[in-house]
């Protein structure tokens, strides 16, 4: 069964993430996170197909995070964030692991583009 996780620390993106994965993604197994320390024990022990994170994790910029779990899991990341800057655009293109930066809420359509980076 594919695996995903999912990292953020305001319970309600979890909510509303959890109801787009039973909407699109019924047959994969989600784990949900509020800390990357949790998210990252939990990675080195486990493989997924796919990490969808907060880009700011409180004291934690999700760079670091990606920084960090490329000694384990090369799995695509997409980075979720209420205001995208270009300097986070000029750093998506340097990190190969790193496929999408989108806004929040998530809605639908970034949902789609999450699944194009599944299919690619």
């Amino acid at each position: 069964m594919p695996r995903l996780i999912f990292l953020d620390d305001d319970r309600i993106q979890h909510l509303l993430l959890r109801k787009l994965f039973q909407i699109h993604l019924p047959n994969w197994d989600s784990e949900f996170f509020e800390n990357a320390q949790d998210a990252k024990g939990w990675l080195s022990q486990n493989e997924v197909d796919l990490i969808i994170s907060d880009l700011n994790l409180g004291s934690e910029i999700g760079w670091k995070f990606v920084s960090e779990i490329q000694k384990f899991s090369q799995a695509p990341v997409v980075f979720l964030t209420g205001n995208i800057s270009p300097l986070d655009q000029q750093k998506k293109a340097q990190v190969d692991q790193v496929k999408l930066i989108l806004e929040k809420p998530l809605e639908e359509s970034g949902f789609i583009q999450i699944l194009d980076v599944l299919k690619a």
